[in-house]
């Protein structure tokens, strides 16, 4: 067991730095793009356009490029559980549970489906099947239809809890998104104060203009990026929600004690 988890953790690792090899590369493809273009449009809006995407990589681009590679990781792994999501949705294909309106299901019918899920493989890891396999062993254990949908609640729970562990980078990089952007703003300005004895008023405008185009990229991003998190969540919340209506309505309310 503990092996299996240990091996479990690290899979999760090794999809994450994929997630950040794919990232950094699209996001320094982009870039490259940008400054290629930077270089060579000399018509003042397009050439504005390129700035604004971090074309003048030296001039403040690379906070650009540090951006969109927050933003494709975070992207990638909101795909990812989404991806997961779909999975665990196939599962209620599987028809374990009667979904007939007046099918009752006997005691000694429960170690029967018990027994089916135990033998469906590496699929019994999906969510729920683990929920229908410990609501069976609790009634097992102790012919209790309240206790059942006691373990039922608190495997909910804990489901939501290991999803919300899941999406921890994802939070944290929807929160460096806008951060970086504000650095960037940071140290434009910082610039735009070390040449302003120069006098240079249209070299102080331009680094003053690159420094708020981090901000407005980053904000346009993390904009992107949050209805997109905000769709995983509201897909999990349905699918928690789901498992526990499935379960309840198929297996404990058809349950006859005798």
């Amino acid at each position: 067991m503990e092996k299996y988890l240990i091996l479990k953790d690290f899979m999760k690792i090794n999809e994450k730095l994929i997630d950040l090899t794919k990232a950094a590369t699209i996001s320094i493809l982009f870039t490259f793009c940008m400054a290629i273009g930077f270089h060579f449009t000399s018509d003042s809006i397009v050439h504005r356009f390129f700035i604004l995407l971090g074309g003048d990589f030296l001039g403040g681009g690379y906070i650009q490029c540090f951006t969109y590679i927050a933003f494709f990781w975070a992207f990638f792994e909101i795909r990812d559980l989404l991806k997961k999501i779909v999975k665990e949705n196939k599962a209620f294909k599987v028809k374990l549970l009667p979904t007939e309106e007046k099918h009752l299901i006997l005691p000694a019918e429960v170690s029967d489906i018990h027994l089916k899920v135990t033998s469906l493989d590496k699929r019994k890891e999906l969510l729920l099947f683990k929920m229908i396999t410990k609501a069976c062993l609790k009634f097992r254990a102790t012919k209790s239809i309240p206790e059942m949908i006691e373990i039922i609640s608190i495997q909910t729970d804990i489901n939501k809890e290991l999803s919300e562990s899941d999406q921890s980078n994802i939070r944290y990089l929807t929160w460096v998104i806008p951060s970086i952007g504000f650095v960037g703003t940071v140290l434009g300005i910082s610039q735009a104060l070390m040449i302003a004895n120069s006098g240079d008023m249209n070299l102080i405008t331009a680094t003053l203009g690159v420094a708020f185009d981090t901000t407005l990229v980053s904000l346009l991003l993390s904009i992107i990026i949050m209805w997109y998190y905000h769709s995983l969540q509201k897909e999990l919340d349905l699918l928690h929600a789901k498992i526990k209506d499935h379960v309840i309505e198929n297996l404990i309310n058809r349950i006859e004690i005798e």
